[in-house]
């Protein structure tokens, strides 16, 4: 009988990274690493398994080292090879200059060496870093020769990314279709299973973010569900982190906002110590949304955190300036952004100098009719054209027929307005964007109000505002609801609501549903005494400003103000009961941080109401109203009608009768714990 000679540590470890054990090749291999014994062939192991588990800054540790015993045993192959990965890694880390000095070091040892794989690597990775700093034609130029080495090599891995690699910059060029089709069929070779993960996972995202950038969403979403398959067949957890980012993008562009939001989120965690600036890229994306659905500080915080990681906060924070009633802070945002270097994000594959400006542009568009300067606009309309013209696609022809169309209705040019802003909407619409097809339509409501053709611009206002209360589109759902009321008051001062009797006469209300929601300071008059007018108006903004937020954040319609509070209505109820319990974690968030924060009392009621123009009247708004007064300080009360037609089962409640006034009966509630 035979002895069975146990595995070492090292021989698991490789055994883990051949079926993609990650964690477990790591945990082996660092073990081994502390203690002293991992040669420089293991050391190449551990680098693998910590640049899978999002370890970036120990995989370079290792690869250093494996690199100081590559040029002590003189071995000038494996060293190129390692300097490559070395620069390849400090790219991935936003370490410009010193990704450039391994560059220049593998350049160095093979330069009087016979053309070989080191030359093919060499080049790709030249051209990854041609693309990050917008060298287009470099990038072009390394990825062909990568290609044609790895071709003639017959080495699939190599000869895979460089194919995506120049079907990118081919599409930065303009030769968009020729492009395209390259980076398919890299992709395929990448979730077919013939190239190692790493390569697979590297061509996956090249070709995601180049569909992407050119605003093709649905391409780009194909591809993504195809690398998801491969991962799961090849039992991998996903190239780390950075598909998260694009993911997320697709998302949030076609209408997914909170599962674009939980998206980016997981990236900016795994990416944490992998790609700092790829976390900044996904920090923005959820800025861009809170921006969107009116959660202006939530917005700026995390804007202002993308940007200290280095990623550019444009166009979102001009945008945020003009929501803030900031015109002149916007336009000159705007314009430094725009007359500034190129900023392409430094974890990106692809260099689209041309499409990067694109969304810059669309944002001094609607900056420069908000101050009424349409000669700015006009210019940048005029160059988004151009740019639509070099790409050929849906989306930035899109924009480019709904800036031109805004610009052209702010010029009183309606009858070209109206020709461009219904092409936008129909290429929008082919696109599946919806947040750009409702703006779209709201402008060509306001080019047909403007026309004279009231009803004509009520469908596109009513169509538009379906789509931005859907998506969670606050303070675009009230601007468009303002527009609808006014249109409508226009065609039958008595149907406000849009609604007709059987005879077709306007009633003046719409009966609808809603979960009404009453927000109320308590005991303000003591604190105003106590703090003083200026200190309590700080304190006000701030109360008004963080309820906004979680309003916006949780798909809410502001009514209006209080007093000291806010009339609030949702579609959903439990949408409407998580808002008051995320209120009150945010107030007693405040309140462990900085000591004070407003005592704020929360009542909740589902009810059929009649819906006048931009507000609420009936019994069961009154009734929500009394509830909100019947709750103590910090209380959030619901009335317990409301409470069984939410799907939660899961909230601590604590049930009680109450005497309200305006009601013979009592009035059955609850109390719902939110600590």
């Amino acid at each position: 009988m035979s002895d069975v000679v146990e595995a070492s540590p090292v021989e698991r470890a490789q055994e883990a990274l051949t079926h993609h054990s990650w964690r477990e090749a790591f945990d082996l291999l660092s073990g081994e690493d502390q203690a002293g014994r991992l040669g420089p062939a293991e050391l190449g192991l551990l680098a693998e398994a910590a640049w899978w588990v999002g370890r970036l800054p120990v995989a370079i540790d290792a690869l250093e080292r494996a690199y100081a015993a590559a040029t002590r045993a003189r071995d000038n192959e494996t060293a190129a090879v390692l300097a490559v990965a070395l620069a390849r890694d400090h790219l991935f880390r936003n370490a410009a200059p010193v990704a450039n000095a391994w560059l220049r070091r593998a350049e160095r040892i093979l330069e009087h060496a016979d053309e070989g794989i080191g030359h093919g690597w060499l080049a790709a990775t030249q051209s990854f870093h041609d693309a990050l700093v917008g060298n287009e034609a470099g990038a072009l130029a390394n990825a062909t020769r990568a290609l044609e080495i790895g071709r003639r090599l017959e080495d699939r891995n190599l000869e895979s990314l460089a194919l995506a690699q120049r079907g990118a910059a081919l599409v930065s060029t303009g030769r968009v279709a020729e492009g395209l089709d390259l980076v398919d069929e890299a992709t395929v070779a990448a979730i077919s299973g013939e190239l190692e993960p790493a390569v697979a996972g590297g061509v996956c995202c090249t070709t995601i973010e180049t569909c992407s950038a050119l605003g093709e969403w649905q391409r780009a979403a194909e591809w993504a569900e195809a690398q998801d398959r491969w991962c799961r067949r090849e039992r991998i957890n996903g190239y780390p982190g950075m598909c998260r980012v694009f993911r997320s993008e697709i998302k949030r562009r076609r209408g997914a906002w909170l599962e674009a939001e939980a998206e980016a989120r997981q990236a900016s965690v795994e990416l944490r110590g992998f790609v700092p600036a790829a976390v900044g890229m996904a920090l923005y994306q959820i800025g861009d949304i809170r921006l969107r659905r009116g959660d202006l500080p939530g917005a700026e915080a995390t804007l202002v955190e993308a940007h200290a990681l280095g990623t550019d906060p444009e166009p979102a924070l001009s945008l945020l300036r003009l929501a803030e009633g900031k015109v002149d802070v916007a336009a000159m945002e705007i314009r430094r952004a725009l007359d500034g270097p190129v900023r392409t994000p430094t974890w990106r594959a692809t260099p689209d100098t041309g499409l990067y400006r694109l969304p810059l542009l669309e944002a001094q568009v609607e900056i420069a009719l908000a101050g009424s300067d349409s000669a700015t606009a006009r210019r940048a309309a005029e160059e988004i054209g151009r740019i639509a013209e070099q790409f050929g696609t849906r989306v930035p022809a899109a924009a480019a027929a709904a800036a031109m169309g805004a610009v052209e209705a702010s010029e009183g040019a309606l009858d070209a307005a109206r020709r461009d802003l219904q092409r936008a909407v129909e290429l929008y619409s082919e696109a599946d964007a919806p947040y750009e097809l409702a703006n779209a339509r709201r402008g060509l409501a306001e080019v047909h109000a403007a026309a004279g053709d009231p009803d004509a611009a009520i469908v596109e206002a009513r169509a538009a505002r379906v789509v931005f209360v859907h998506l969670g589109a606050s303070p675009e759902a009230e601007r468009t609801t303002r527009l609808l009321v006014t249109l409508e008051a226009a065609t039958d001062p008595r149907a406000l609501g849009g609604v007709t009797d059987s005879a077709g006469r306007g009633t003046g209300t719409e009966r609808v549903v809603r979960a009404f929601v009453f927000t109320d300071i308590v005991d303000s008059t003591k604190l105003t005494e106590l703090l003083g007018d200026e200190s309590w108006s700080r304190v006000l903004d701030w109360h008004d400003k963080a309820l906004r937020g979680v309003v916006a954040e949780h798909g809410g319609e502001e009514i209006k103000a209080t007093g000291d509070g806010f009339f609030l209505a949702f579609d959903d109820v439990d949408q409407a009961i998580d808002a008051a319990l995320a209120i009150q974690r945010r107030l007693d968030d405040q309140r462990r941080q900085y000591g004070f924060a407003p005592q704020v009392r929360i009542g909740v009621h589902r009810a059929e109401a009649s819906r006048t123009g931009l507000d609420y009247i009936g019994g069961g708004v009154n009734l929500a109203a009394r509830i909100g007064a019947a709750a103590a300080g910090s209380e959030v009360l619901v009335s317990a009608a409301t409470l069984q037609s939410s799907r939660r089962r899961d909230l601590p409640v604590d049930r009680r009768s109450v005497e309200l006034k305006g009601f013979s009966e009592p009035v059955e509630v609850a109390s719902i714990g939110w600590r």
